[in-house]
């Protein structure tokens, strides 16, 4: 049995990951620099687009520059990959915010680096719990019928 997370199961996983952030984060959002759910909702839809597409485009530049690097460097290959991706993240979300929000800049960092102290134990938690559940369902025997083999209708 197979374990491996296909294409369809990772972008499953990232929109989920997605939807969730979205919908606890943006009431949060609103309450806290007290703006309409609207303007939260919409800010925090377009900042998880970019992530995405971020994401994709720096793991993909990622990939191929860690490709050439020396096996020597690879403990330190996460701590690069997490640093480069939040700060080219910061780089693009915070003059969004700034804007979107009609704040300064220096608030919208502040709130922007508040919401990643917040981001970093959601992200841990929702992929410890993804990956428990998977484990669960993926390693989960098939349980026979107590009416026999399943027989497709008209058959």
């Amino acid at each position: 049995m197979t374990t491996q997370r296909n294409l369809y199961e990772r972008i499953f996983q990232v929109l989920l990951f997605e939807a969730l952030a979205i919908s606890i984060f943006s009431p949060v959002l609103s309450w806290i620099v007290d703006k309409p759910l609207g303007d939260a909702t919409a800010l925090t839809v377009a900042i998880s687009v970019i992530a995405m597409l971020w994401g994709f485009a720096f793991n993909s530049f990622f990939g191929i520059l860690i490709s050439y690097t020396s096996s020597k460097v690879q403990k330190w290959k996460r701590v690069i990959h997490a640093l480069g991706f939040e700060t080219g993240l910061v780089l693009i979300a915070v003059p969004l915010s700034a804007w979107w929000l009609q704040m300064t800049f220096i608030q919208a960092l502040l709130m922007d680096l508040g919401l990643l102290l917040v981001f970093l134990p959601y992200t841990f938690c929702f992929y410890w719990a993804y990956d428990m559940l998977r484990q669960r369902l993926v390693k989960a025997p098939l349980r026979p019928s107590p009416l026999g083999p399943h027989k497709p209708f008209g058959r």
